[in-house]
């Protein structure tokens, strides 16, 4: 029986193995040609407003004209595209200033093969380069663009959204989402009062995107900013009315209510506008200080431990510090440090930090009567290196203090008799910007320089408070 079966397999597939044997591979195969183009470039700038045409020259092989073209411009911060067809490109830019994929497809209607051209478009705005200027003048928030040329266009907001901006103006805060497109999708312009104190501008045209009681799910009756702090992540963490509130990342970055602000971090405490913070593989904390109780406190993104955490060493308390905070400062988790006025006398504290992976110790390193103390005014404003240095202000001069070895030294420049309002450390460290009124400065703190200037900006209209180079 089983032989049987076998012959009758094998006569079964004689056919099919005859067949394959039979067939000797001679085909027949027509390569062809792709078209040949010129005059596409592989990156094309444009000003919002300006046309944009391209005119490619497409050749098929064999003399053949019967072709369609289709054009895609990619915009993924919408999740869409623009798509045109024709020859050629012929459109009135309004894109804004990003850098968009393109793609043309050239079919070959005789064969129907499909041919694809990728190239960028560069979008700039007026606004695309320069430095935007944040100013009081009066209590009043002015807002300003520096074109790189240096010419200056001074209080733009109310020309082009027909209103005023927020009283005492606070920071430029730009939004960037690192990890999705990589470009500065908007700015908030935060003060500390007004009927509106903070809005949320395009950096396209400066036109107001929204107020900052809109960018609530359900906003508090009124709102007083301190201070916001810009994630990589393109949200915010801010400090309004004393509570800790962090904008939402539970939908997409290009959704509607990314960066939402829901309710503050419950729990009783008033909360300084100076915190410090670490967000890395290993989690994530904030350590703020509580004006009224006058002590540090410990965050996460959705619970406050206030000063539920482990204090190594008693070289002072940090849970009942009896002093007022001037600067708080994080340079690594080792570097920590506070400055803070006791009866009119400064102080310096350093301390550690281990808040990550389930830990919650704060080790006190040492506090020390501020070798800068009879510098300090109402008005001092501080900066942090992250080469371990301090910056600080004292009526028009500006000091660089090295605490390892309590040097204190003063700057170079020159901003002749103007009291400093704004000191800011540019991210490369080697250089600092400082506002007097009516001025800028760009000086240079790298190795071996004092703080000479290098270049210098006026006709701005008030003290300069914050600044954002583009």
């Amino acid at each position: 029986m089983k032989k049987s079966l076998f012959y009758i397999l094998i006569a079964a597939l004689l056919p099919v193995l005859s067949s394959c044997f039979k067939d000797k591979g001679n085909y027949d195969y027509v390569k062809v040609e792709e078209p040949v183009i010129s005059n596409l470039d592989t990156a094309y700038t444009v000003l919002t407003g300006d046309s944009l045409i391209i005119v490619p020259k497409i050749t098929l092989p064999g003399g053949r004209t019967d072709m369609t073209c289709h054009w895609i411009i990619q915009i993924p911060s919408e999740a869409r595209s623009d798509d045109y067809d024709g020859p050629a490109l012929r459109i009135l830019y309004g894109l804004g200033s990003n850098r968009y994929s393109c793609i043309l497809t050239v079919k070959d209607n005789t064969t129907g093969m499909k041919y694809f051209y990728e190239f960028f478009i560069n979008g700039k705005t007026e606004f695309t380069s320069g430095t935007l200027v944040l100013s009081d003048e009066g209590g009043q928030a002015k807002l300003s663009f520096v074109k790189p040329d240096g010419s200056v266009k001074p209080d733009l907001y109310p020309a082009i959204n027909g209103e005023s901006l927020g009283t005492n103006p606070l920071q430029i805060v730009p939004l960037r989402n690192q990890y999705y497109l990589n470009v500065t999708l908007s700015y908030w312009i935060v003060c500390a009062g007004g009927t509106n104190p903070a809005v949320q501008i395009s950096p396209d045209d400066l036109k107001r995107m929204k107020y900052l009681k809109e960018n609530f799910y359900d906003p508090p009756g009124e709102i007083r900013p301190s201070y916001f702090q810009k994630l990589l992540d393109g949200t915010t963490t801010a400090v309004m009315n004393d509570k800790l509130y962090f904008g939402t990342v539970e939908t997409a970055p290009f959704g509607t209510y990314y960066g939402y602000f829901s309710n503050p971090i419950a729990g009783d405490y008033n909360l300084s506008g100076d915190l410090v913070f670490t967000s890395n593989d290993k989690g994530l904390y904030y350590l703020g200080f509580d004006k009224a109780k006058k002590r540090f406190l410990r965050f996460d993104r959705t619970t406050y431990f206030g000063t539920n955490y482990t204090q190594e060493d008693s070289l002072f308390n940090p849970k009942d510090l009896k002093m007022d905070l001037l600067d708080l400062e994080k340079i690594t988790e080792n570097d920590v440090y506070a400055f803070c006025d006791s009866v009119g006398q400064t102080y310096e504290l350093k301390f550690a930090l281990n808040f990550l992976e389930g830990n919650s110790r704060f080790k006190t390193l040492y506090k020390r009567k501020f070798k800068g103390d009879s510098l300090m005014t109402a008005q001092t404003k501080w900066q942090s290196s992250a080469l371990g240095v301090f910056y600080f202000t004292s009526h028009d001069k500006i000091y660089r203090y090295n605490p390892l070895n309590q040097e204190i030294r003063q700057l170079d420049a020159n901003f002749g008799g103007k009291d400093v309002t704004m000191i800011k450390v540019m991210d490369e460290v080697n250089k600092m910007i400082a506002g007097t009124d009516g001025s800028y400065y760009t000086l240079d703190i790298s190795t071996g320089k004092n703080g000479n200037i290098l270049n210098q900006t006026h006709g701005l209209p008030g003290k300069v408070v914050d600044v954002f180079i583009r």
